[in-house]
């Protein structure tokens, strides 16, 4: 098969819809496929990208969302057997509807709506929906990535619902090297205002007063206006010393990430707007007790005092106290440790995901 899978951004920017393109291309390649990953060079240095993806020009672009003038041109020249969308709530996947000939198109929602929004990002969103649900309606298959999300997707939108599928997202999965545990607070992926990194500052200056040997570590791409934002915080707070900022890490430095999962004490994922976060099955998978708030299916993949605690509002006392709670009851952390592990093994093995994902496409 001929296979375009279109995202706005692709590595090296850093993200969880950029890991899912990546195993997926890697399956679907090993699987004899010729694909194309279709994307822009919205925040995307020219350094180390990908030799399999087409980086088009981003331009015009609102709100970190990109047309592309180039990829209207690409899919007038060529022909796809399936092209993939990766969210439907941007312009490259609705340009790839308009202008995709007789390709079959399968879409997945990498997080159906935001839990909460400010007004300007639901300005948008309202002007935006119709164009979202065009694409969906025109979509042969739609994937949501938990039950969670497939009603939120059938609350907001009017779609057939014979043609969406429930496929959860999935890991590499890694074996643990027993690191020894240290007391961090371990924060992945991409430092956005939606992921409220501010609510983890501000219950770590709560739990500070009382467990001095705390750190938290923030792993990701992060802009310079918003860092220097959340650095003032940081130092209002007295915590200079407890926060450390670590750039990204590439594909090729992923051992060095798991190291950090494996040796953090808590994860702490706080997204107002996702669909089954890569980040929080990364830490899963090495033992570590996890701290979510429960927006699309994080809630589903963390089952509360089970393998994992769930908050239901992003409230930095809220927090505090499940971290403090953790730290006095380590016998409890590490049961949630090891149950979170076993639930990725049992349910998130990409390998298995990714045949449930190529029927799809061999249909």
């Amino acid at each position: 098969m001929k296979i375009a899978q279109v995202t706005h951004n692709y590595l090296p920017h850093i993200g969880g819809i950029e890991f899912y393109v990546y195993r997926l291309t890697r399956d679907l390649e090993r699987e004899g496929n010729f694909v194309n990953i279709l994307t822009t060079d919205l925040n995307t240095e020219k350094q180390n990208r990908e030799k399999n993806a087409i980086y088009f020009k981003a331009f015009p672009n609102f709100m970190r969302n990109p047309f592309s003038f180039g990829l209207l041109r690409h899919l007038l020249r060529e022909s796809y057997n399936v092209i993939h969308i990766h969210s439907i709530w941007f312009l490259p996947g609705l340009i790839s509807v308009l202008f995709r000939k007789k390709s079959k198109i399968i879409t997945t929602i990498h997080g159906v709506y935001p839990d909460k929004t400010n007004l300007l990002l639901k300005t948008f969103l309202k002007i935006y929906k119709p164009l979202a649900n065009f694409v969906l309606k025109k979509s042969d298959i739609i994937i949501v990535l938990s039950s969670s999300e497939k009603n939120k997707l059938v609350k907001i939108f009017s779609i057939d619902t014979n043609k969406v599928r429930v496929i959860p997202n999935g890991i590499d999965l890694g074996s643990p090297k027993k690191l020894k545990k240290e007391k961090i607070i371990l924060f992945t992926g991409r430092i956005i205002h939606d992921k409220n990194p501010e609510v983890l500052i501000k219950a770590t200056s709560i739990v500070n007063r009382e467990y001095k040997h705390l750190s938290v570590i923030f792993v990701g791409p992060i802009e310079l206006e918003y860092k220097i934002k959340l650095k003032k915080l940081i130092n209002n707070l007295g915590l200079d010393s407890k926060v450390r900022f670590l750039p990204p890490l590439s594909i090729n430095e992923r051992n060095k990430l798991l190291e950090i999962y494996e040796r953090s004490f808590v994860f702490v994922s706080l997204g107002d707007w996702e669909g089954l976060p890569t980040r929080l099955m990364e830490a899963m998978q090495f033992e570590v007790p996890c701290i979510t708030y429960s927006s699309g299916g994080s809630s589903e993949l963390i089952k509360d005092r089970h393998n994992g605690l769930v908050i239901h509002s992003l409230d930095e006392k809220l927090l505090a106290s499940k971290i403090v709670y953790l730290l006095k009851n380590q016998r409890i952390a590490r049961k949630l440790g090891k149950n979170a592990r076993i639930t990725v093994l049992k349910r998130f093995n990409w390998h298995i995901i990714f045949r449930d994902i190529y029927k799809l496409y061999q249909q």
